[in-house]
């Protein structure tokens, strides 16, 4: 039996009711030369009973508890047998040339590490949900809520891939390592990112790669997991891999904006006790972030002017709040 050419990896996790919409879409791709690897992360539903019955081609593995979004991509990755791997969440549909238009990304451009997909609103398809994953101070999603107008109609470099609809390289993994599963999950296709940047890969927005995404279908039902993880690992990302002169340099406004969308949360929510426990762990978790950096800045293999090239300038404390305001 010869080895596909890529696998697709899904991580679920009480997704029953996303999966027939995402592994059907799947069937009838244009591309033909790749697996299907689900691991279900825990599932109290009958999600793989589901897939089994349904969907026989797929191959399902299943982890005991819900260990979160990147040990479940994490293990898929490792059962994976093709050169390219591409990433899927459960709450999207892909259209019939999604995989066809990311692999051929990559066969045509032997620079480029990973890709990322056009996302479009499941229920507003002529709206923007990504188009390319950005940093300032924040991760953001590029056009998200926009009105789809052909504005990111054009095939483009951006810092990262949105991990709910990507594709890489294997050796990217095999260089630059998995995703960091300390995160859980929020911000880890970031941090992927940026390690991976850091050693030359480039990424690719391809507009052409279509995918119909529910936004955050499975997150919105932890809203207190999922404000403490964001918090907590967007001081990951920063600690780990922005280097040192730009990090002192952004650091003042990137606390201060962390302590105001912190107190924010506090406000609306009463939950003194996540807000304590993000920074809790972030001090606790300080000498093993600190031990990541020094590998990932050790073996890093471009400057630091490029990778500030690839970030893009950080906007004073005002703008950025001016700017989410206008959102």
């Amino acid at each position: 039996m010869s080895e596909p050419e890529t696998s697709v990896v899904i991580p679920n996790w009480n997704g029953r009711d996303l999966l027939e919409a995402c592994l059907g879409s799947l069937r009838r791709q244009t591309y033909q030369d790749f697996e299907v690897i689900v691991v279900d992360n825990g599932s109290s539903d009958d999600s793989v009973q589901f897939i089994q019955t349904n969907f026989s081609e797929v191959k399902v593995t299943r982890l005991p508890v819900n260990q979160g979004f990147c040990k479940a991509v994490n293990c898929g990755i490792k059962l994976a047998r093709g050169k390219y791997i591409a990433l899927l969440n459960n709450d999207t549909e892909t259209h019939p040339a999604w995989l066809e238009e990311l692999v051929g990304a990559l066969r045509e451009n032997p620079r480029i590490g990973f890709c990322a997909s056009k996302m479009l609103n499941f229920f507003q398809r002529d709206r923007i949900d990504n188009a390319g994953d950005g940093l300032s101070y924040y991760g953001y999603n590029a056009g998200q809520g926009e009105a789809d107008s052909g504005q990111y109609d054009r095939t483009r470099l951006v810092l990262s891939a949105c991990a709910g609809a990507a594709i890489y390289r294997r050796e990217l993994f095999s260089d630059t390592g998995l995703f960091d599963e300390d995160f859980f999950a929020y911000y880890e296709d970031i941090d992927l990112a940026l390690r991976a940047q850091l050693k030359g890969y480039q990424c690719l927005y391809v507009p052409t790669a279509v995918v119909y995404h529910i936004h955050q279908a499975t997150s919105n039902r932890i809203l207190a997991k999922q404000f403490f993880c964001k918090q907590r690992n967007i001081c990951f990302v920063h600690l780990k891999n922005i280097p040192y002169k730009l990090l002192l340099k952004i650091l003042p406004v990137f606390l201060a904006l962390h302590l105001f969308v912190s107190f924010s949360y506090f406000v609306k929510t009463k939950d003194l006790k996540t807000v304590l426990r993000i920074y809790w762990h972030v001090l606790k978790a300080i000498p093993t972030v600190m031990r990541k950096r020094k590998v990932i800045q050790v073996h890093k293999t471009v400057p630091s002017s490029y990778f500030e090239s690839v970030t893009g300038p950080f906007p004073s404390l005002f703008s950025y709040l001016f700017k989410q305001r206008k959102k």
